[in-house]
């Protein structure tokens, strides 16, 4: 049996914490906390928070909270004031319960003076660490999809294996796959499964989402290589309700529900929120089509026919905020089920017309925010168990054509292999996640950030593998596989702000525990265990009031995922000779904003060793191996300029050159990373304007361009590129079928509010001229499209 590690120092350190709140016990003086909103619920920073009888005071953070410590205990008149708001004053007895002050606007003040102030996704992109922030406050009413919005972002790149509920590769300067983790709220998402991926959660769900590139903030300790996707969901002060529905083309329905309701005090909370999604995906591609009289093959359009896929998602949480003992205790169950009808595989050389796939879990987990030692300690707890169910349903005995048409064969059990499949595995997940932030000093903070994954699974297949000696499910076997990152990481101010650093160190630990079965059917037991270091550094230098320059440097490792050593008991098998990937990348960039445009320009260079691709293995199946070694350099840019109030545009290129090394193949050497873009652009323009029908509405227009250079499925040799300046024109000397060619599509949409926030409309038309769209693996997406959404808002 594994077991995780469980150092002293932890004792020791919750001693330490322990004498530190006796302390503070001792003393007669108390602490006066409190959150300042306004009347929509959302905090208000550098608000002036004066005591009369002590000439204490502070100022409102960028969340709304202030403290005013060492208050002997009494009476007193609290006065929370500030421009823009009409000044408010309380009696307060101290020691008291943390205050919730909700301000109104004073109309006079906001005529006089404007206040500016720093958003937290401002606050994201300023950090040294190189973050792309996508805010999703201002397209949460559009009927695009979150693959839409965050392909619209310089360096980022998502590729489906078709359209709503399928597979996606995200891309992110170079690295692919699980090279790239995901967060939900600072936790990793693995226990989640497909459930909350985030090609499948609504965008006025979240508030934004924190795309990192490179090296990751201590609090997402994590063994990435290039990067993570963090979806930060909307936080709420008041009573909230939104739903939203959306209809689309090929039968797709969307649609969401968010709710919040506090208690008066602000110490009790309740919410929930719930999604679905369906689509027929049935719109029309152009396939290979093979005559079964003459034996020939031919090209022709087809529409989808099995491809059907449903989701629900839904999750209630409870919560006590601001008490003694906790800044927020939160409780929640969450639960999703996925029905998933299969087209085709990997590609579409053949079609599928009645395997299934299901997937479904239910996920109770709880989280635990508290500040110690007058604020300068916070601690973080968060924890997950839940079983992940997957099942295959593959007994159809023949197989199908691109037609519908079905054709029996007696010497088959499945459509998908002969042997065929009714798969039901079980994958259970414990995570814990713990961080720790000591302020040492005005100008440093330590933070200390443990994630501990325990991963096990277990299932079976009365048509699958079996062991040769005793006959057994090869999935009735359990297999275990333990996951422990440690980060710790120190952030530092110099020369009043103008310098910050973070220095990140990482230890990795990884165990294996599993019985496989080899090439003939034996049993081998399988036990093995890695470590690794890593250390991260990360400098930001103000140039300007509006401008700084940022460097990160990383010498990181990503430990296997469990499907890539265990397989998935069907047709990709088990590898536990499979080693951590390596990696050493460097970012250098610039970023300027003003109010009337902002530009952002990265450059990064990345070099991987043991790199991880899922390849053909023994004719029929595949497993992941360490084949791959890439390298180069990659360069994007980013700018949006505000024409007038009313009317923005924006645009970004990114240009990579992940080209693979120490092949050993002459004619290999050097070529460009297959199945990899390595040139995009996007285009876009937004006007909008109030006042246009009525005194209250508004109306916002958009349109977005995007183009994809040509790139190959497979390693096309250097002088077989296009002749042009780093083959941006130009054909490449191939064979035309291995090439993902140029693709450009436009995107035109409105949206509509007739009352205020209150009720919004909002209709899309995706690829408007109907071009042909190809890709991951040259799979061909859906055409034109219309999308039309209603949100209702409660607030």
């Amino acid at each position: 049996m594994l077991k995780a590690p469980c150092p002293n120092r932890i004792a020791l350190f919750l001693i330490a914490i322990l004498v530190i709140i006796s302390s503070d016990s001792i003393a007669q003086t108390a602490s006066l906390r409190g959150k300042v909103t306004d009347e929509s619920g959302q905090p208000v920073q550098y608000m002036s928070v004066f005591i009369k009888q002590t000439s204490s005071g502070a100022v409102t953070d960028k969340d709304g909270d202030f403290r005013i410590d060492n208050l002997p205990h009494g009476q007193y008149d609290v006065t929370i004031s500030g421009v823009g708001y009409t000044t408010q004053t309380l009696s307060v007895a101290v020691p008291s319960q943390p205050l919730s002050i909700t301000l109104a606007t004073s109309e006079e003040q906001l005529e006089e003076v404007t206040v500016e102030g720093k958003s937290e996704t401002q606050i994201a992109r300023e950090q040294p660490i190189k973050a792309d922030v996508v805010d999703l406050k201002a397209l949460s009413t559009q009927p695009a999809s979150m693959v839409e919005v965050m392909n619209r972002s310089a360096g980022i790149r998502i590729r489906q294996t078709g359209g709503l509920g399928s597979t996606a590769n995200l891309m992110l300067n170079g690295f692919q796959g699980s090279a790239i983790k995901y967060f939900k709220d600072d936790v990793p998402m693995d226990y989640l499964g497909a459930g909350y991926n985030y090609t499948l959660v609504p965008v006025n769900v979240l508030d934004r989402v924190e795309v990192y590139k490179g090296v990751l903030p201590t609090k997402l300790g994590a063994d990435a290589l290039g990067g993570c996707i963090n979806l930060v969901t909307k936080k709420f002060y008041k009573r909230y309700a939104e739903a939203s529905y959306e209809y689309a083309s090929f039968n797709t329905h969307r649609a969401s529900l968010n709710v919040f309701y506090p208690d008066t005090a602000n110490h009790f909370y309740v919410g929930g929120e719930a999604f679905y999604n369906h689509s027929d995906n049935n719109y029309e591609v152009t396939v290979d089509i093979t005559d079964p009289e003459k034996g020939n093959q031919f090209e022709d359009k087809v529409r989808l026919f099995h491809n059907r896929f449903t989701h629900y998602y839904g999750e209630i949480y409870g919560g006590i905020t601001n008490t003694g003992w906790a800044d927020d205790f939160r409780i929640s169950l969450a639960g999703y089920h996925i029905d998933r009808e299969n087209q085709h595989g990997s590609n579409m050389s053949q079609a599928f017309g009645a395997s299934t796939s299901t997937q479904y879990s239910v996920i109770p987990s709880l989280r635990y925010k508290k500040a110690f030692a007058k604020g300068r300690l916070r601690f973080d707890q968060f924890l997950v168990a839940n079983t992940i169910h997957t099942e295959l349903v593959d007994t159809a005995r023949g197989t199908y054509d691109w037609y519908g048409n079905f054709h029996p064969a007696s010497s088959r059990r499945g459509e998908i292999t002969t042997r065929g499949s009714m798969s039901d595995i079980g994958f259970s997940y414990f995570i814990s996640r713990s961080n720790i932030a000591l302020d040492v000093s005005p100008d440093h903070t330590l933070e200390w950030n443990v994630v501990h994954s325990r991963f096990s699974r277990k299932g079976s297949d009365p048509l699958g593998l079996t062991f040769a000696t005793s006959g057994r499910d090869i999935l009735s076997v359990p297999a275990y596989y333990n996951k422990t990152i440690v980060s710790m990481g120190l952030q530092s101010e110099f020369l009043e702000g103008r310098i910050v650093n973070n220095l990140i160190g990482k230890f990795y630990y990884s165990e294996i525990e599993a019985t496989d079965g080899d090439f003939y059917g034996n049993e081998e037991v399988r036990d093995a265990y890695y470590t690794r270091w890593g250390i991260a550094e990360a400098v930001k230098f103000l140039t300007g009031e509006r401008s700084f320059i940022r460097i990160s440097a990383e010498a990181t490792t990503r430990l296997p995922e469990p499907e890539e050593i265990f397989g998935d008991g069907n047709l990709k098998v088990s590898n536990f000779e499979l080693k951590p990937e390596r990696s050493f990348n460097t970012n250098l960039g610039y970023r300027f904003d003003s109010k009337r445009y902002s530009l952002e320009v990265n450059g990064f260079y990345r070099i991987t060793r043991d790199g991880i691709l899922n390849v053909p293995y023994n004719f029929l199946y595949n497993r992941h191996e360490n084949v791959e070694h890439t390298k180069g350099p990659g360069l994007e840019a980013d700018m949006t300029y505000n024409i007038t109030e009313w009317l923005n545009v924006n645009g970004n290129f990114t240009y990579q050159e992940p080209r693979i090394f120490d092949t050993g193949n002459a004619e290999k050497e050097g070529s460009r990373q297959r199945n990899t873009p390595y040139f995009f652009a996007n285009l876009g323009a937004n006007f909008s304007r109030a006042s246009v029908l009525g005194t209250r509405d508004r109306l916002q227009v958009y349109w977005y361009f995007t183009f994809v250079r040509e790139y190959y499925l497979d390693y096309v040799p250097k002088d077989r590129e296009p002749d042009g300046v780093l083959g941006l024109w130009g054909k490449a000397q191939f064979d035309a079928s291995r090439v993902i060619p140029n693709q450009s599509t436009q995107t035109l949409g409105f949206t509509y509010k007739p009352l205020g926030d209150h009720l919004t409309f909002g209709f899309q038309c995706k690829n408007i001229f109907n071009k042909d769209v190809f890709d991951n693996f040259k799979l061909q997406n859906a055409g034109r499209s219309f999308h039309l959404k209603a949100t209702y808002t409660i607030q």
